[in-house]
């Protein structure tokens, strides 16, 4: 009796294959049965019946519309597979309420304790109609009241006290939102199915591209990977400008198979990770060591400026290495232990003598004042054809 149709869930369709699809079609079929039974009903009391009051008046008129209005909307529920455009159905049910006014006026004469015995059943079932059609509680309580209202105007105009109405009226009230409940939680079953399954389906897929995710990424470290690193490091290539460049990927390709891809700007690896690729890329061999980092809670949420910072100790350390190391190689060792983030940057070159005058701005510019900048501090241990140890701690922020 209502257009309204149950909401569906943002971006999902009633699709032949869905649980809400389902409940439609089924809601279809039930408005159809419960027609067609209200009028094989009515039909059989009025005619073994005795009052034969329906013969007054225009009431054969009306009836006859009734029941025309009502197969009418069978053939395009039957048709649709849904319930009727919104004309069809509140024309349906304004005829009910007159066919029930003109009864009361017409019949009076004719009445008996069962009140016109031939619309009462079927106004009865339009309660269950109702509920069946809106998809509110209070849209079906409004349809209910002009029903129930005709009911009592009928009784008045019958010449009956109109409290005799009020168990029909109760019956039908109870009919409707009996059948608005139940048709609400099949179709919030129906939704939640629908959910799920969609659910599922997503779920399966991403483990399926996880899956190929991960056999792509074992034949990339086993085969590719493994090849280009022992290019570099077993002296295969002889350009140092190439080989500076495979190293490059290299390291690139074992980042992008652990999952450092994020933002250097936000993550301290990945931003460690772009200074070591710069580094490859400049001819300097390093090997990167970021376990306890990489695993380290506090690594989430770090601070920028820790980030900026460190990045730049790190950038001039190996810029270090390379122009005055007089070494190809060197190892930095990243990790965070009670609160606090160490760095390390060691090689094996010609090292120098910290304490003398003639120490490089770099060291005592980029690394200690980075280091003091954020609350940290930097050593340099070196001596003279010994190699050189930069280590920097800096505390990070309680709760980060």
């Amino acid at each position: 009796m209502s257009p309204q149709r149950p909401p569906r869930p943002p971006g999902t369709q009633a699709s032949a294959g869905t649980a809400v699809a389902g409940i439609e079609r089924s809601r279809a079929v039930t408005m159809v049965v419960v027609r067609v039974g209200a009028m094989v009903l009515c039909g059989s009391l009025e005619v073994l019946g005795d009052g034969r009051w329906l013969a007054l008046g225009p009431l054969p008129y009306l009836l006859g519309a009734m029941a025309g209005a009502s197969l009418l909307v069978c053939a395009v529920t039957a048709a649709r597979a849904a319930l009727p455009p919104r004309p069809l159905l509140w024309a349906d049910l304004a005829l009910v309420v007159v066919v029930v006014l003109a009864a009361g006026r017409y019949a009076g004469p004719r009445v008996t304790d069962g009140w016109p015995g031939t619309i009462l059943p079927y106004v009865l079932l339009v309660g269950i109609m109702v509920g069946i059609s809106f998809r509110t509680f209070p849209a079906v309580l409004a349809w209910t009241a002009a029903l129930g209202g005709a009911l009592l105007l009928g009784y008045v105009q019958s010449d009956l006290v109109w409290w005799a109405a009020l168990p029909h009226v109760a019956g039908l009230t109870t009919n409707a939102t009996m059948a608005a409940y139940v048709m609400r939680v099949l179709f919030r079953t129906a939704r939640d199915l629908d959910q799920a399954r969609a659910g599922e389906l997503r779920r399966s897929a991403q483990l399926s591209q996880e899956r190929e995710r991960g056999r792509t990424a074992r034949v990339l470290h086993d085969r590719i990977l493994q090849t280009m690193e022992a290019l570099t490091r077993d002296g295969w290539i002889a350009d140092p400008s190439v080989r500076a460049r495979v190293a490059e990927e290299s390291q690139w390709l074992r980042a992008f198979l652990r999952g450092d891809d994020g933002d250097p700007a936000e993550d301290v690896v990945a931003a460690l990770e772009e200074v070591v690729r710069q580094a490859v890329g400049s001819g300097l061999r390093v090997e990167f060591n970021a376990g306890r980092l990489r695993s380290a809670p506090e690594r989430e949420g770090m601070p920028a400026e820790v980030v900026e910072a460190l990045s730049g100790i790190l950038r001039e350390a190996l810029t270090n290495v390379r122009k005055h190391a007089g070494v190809g190689h060197a190892v930095v060792r990243a990790e965070c232990r009670s609160g606090t983030l160490a760095l390390s940057v060691l090689d094996h070159g010609s090292g120098f003598d910290p304490d003398a005058p003639t120490t490089g701005l770099g060291i005592a510019r980029s690394i200690r004042d980075g280091a003091r900048a954020v609350g940290g501090s930097a050593d340099v241990e070196a001596a003279p054809g010994e190699g050189t140890l930069v280590s920097v701690r800096i505390p990070l922020p309680s709760g980060e």
